[in-house]
């Protein structure tokens, strides 16, 4: 099973190369494509990129469901893993999406649980509830490492063109193919964007755009929250 992880990246140079060289260090050799999609950077994103990533691509119109599906059309694995620039997958990652996607009935998608790369005690009490969540509704978040079979991707679409909620957009879709299946590890994620909007507004935010989500609001009109 050959993996293709694509990386939505904007204006990330003081990431990515370090996101990068972890990928290319865990793939040692075996069947992993790495794909930057950049989304107009005005930094060195794509330069720093084009050293270590297999595909850069640069995509015309910034947003991650416009990135993420480009690069999708563009990958050549079996599964496509889509991983933020700022998050971490677990140690035994290919383990755990190999035993996943080659034991059994496929499953319509997997994700990891979330965390973070902060362990202080409110970041804890989001990823709990985060998973709570996730659990209780099979809709995990894009950070959380989303992978789907490739061919299965293509065939309903993929991402649709929407500025945010683009993950609950896709799972909807995927849904009646199958189990979306949470596997044991765990993400870190950054927690740049609550330490830079404030860590309780950042959570309460989420949240009311989740519900207005599932109320109805479009995702165009959420994006105005999330800015």
């Amino acid at each position: 099973m050959k993996i293709s992880i694509i990386i939505p990246a904007r204006n990330e140079e003081r990431n990515i190369a370090e996101a990068l060289s972890r990928l290319r260090r865990a793939s040692n050799g075996n069947r992993i494509e790495i794909i930057v999609a950049d989304g107009r950077s005005s930094d060195r994103t794509v330069e720093v990129s084009q050293s270590a990533a297999d595909k850069v691509i640069r995509v015309s119109q910034a947003g991650r469901a416009m990135q993420m599906q480009e690069g999708a059309q563009a990958a050549s694995g079996d599964l496509l893993l889509f991983l933020h620039a700022d998050t971490k997958l677990p140690a035994d990652w290919k383990e755990q999406l190999t035993q996943a996607w080659s034991c059994g009935e496929k499953p319509a998608a997997t994700a990891f649980k979330l965390g973070f790369d902060n362990d202080d005690p409110f970041y804890r009490l989001i990823s709990r509830a985060a998973n709570l969540r996730t659990a209780l509704t099979g809709v995990p978040y894009g950070d959380q490492a989303i992978a789907v079979d490739r061919e299965v991707f293509l065939r309903v679409g993929g991402f649709p063109p929407v500025p945010l909620m683009e993950e609950y957009l896709l799972i909807a879709k995927l849904r009646p193919l199958g189990r979306v299946v949470i596997l044991p590890g765990k993400v870190a994620t950054s927690v740049r964007r609550y330490e830079k909007n404030g860590r309780l507004f950042n959570a309460l935010r989420n949240a009311v755009i989740t519900a207005l989500f599932y109320l109805g609001v479009p995702p165009r009109s959420l994006a105005r929250l999330y800015r």
